[in-house]
């Protein structure tokens, strides 16, 4: 059992740090075109964990468990898979915030402040949101809050991908 759980976790750290490096140059991608904050652009970060989520299902299912794999496993290796490379990501994220570029938050507050004046809120109401909004907008929480949204996407994403790419074992008496 030692030798398989080795194997999940050597396949879905490998799978994971592909999806995270895949997320981290979208991101670096969209920074350098300053589109950061482009929700449409945003979308593609889910698109990117969609692919990702399979591709790491697929990989363990093909490579390790011989074209095998129950709704279970596959739960589990797209969620393994997921918080690997959210670890990744949020490591980049909090170098990027703290080092690379300090003013996103600030513009990230920027924006929200600007969609509450859209929605008709008032001053007070305004600046009771943007106080609390300031005391967790750092780059350490933002970093882990960051692990805690992949992971919760992972999952939803994980679901939808086990159904789908299960391959209940065959029994065979003959094996």
């Amino acid at each position: 059992m030692e030798n398989k759980n080795s194997t999940l976790l050597k396949s879905t750290m490998t799978s994971g740090a592909i999806l995270g490096v895949a997320l981290v140059i979208y991101a670096i991608i969209l920074y350098m075109l300053n589109l950061s904050f482009n929700k449409v652009l945003g979308y593609g970060n889910y698109l990117i964990l969609i692919g990702g989520v399979f591709f790491g299902i697929k990989v363990f299912r093909d490579q390790v468990q011989k074209g095998e794999i129950t709704f279970g496993q596959a739960l589990g290796v797209g969620v393994l898979t997921v918080v690997f490379a959210s670890v990744i990501v949020a490591f980049f994220t909090y170098i990027q915030l703290t080092f690379i570029d300090s003013g996103i938050l600030a513009k990230g507050m920027e924006i929200a402040k600007n969609q509450m004046i859209d929605k008709g809120l008032n001053d007070e109401q305004i600046e009771k949101a943007m106080s609390i909004t300031q005391k967790f907008m750092t780059p350490l929480i933002t970093s882990i809050f960051l692990i805690f949204v992949y992971a919760f996407w992972g999952t939803i994403f994980s679901l939808i991908a086990a159904a789908f790419m299960k391959k209940e074992p065959s029994i065979n008496p003959e094996q």
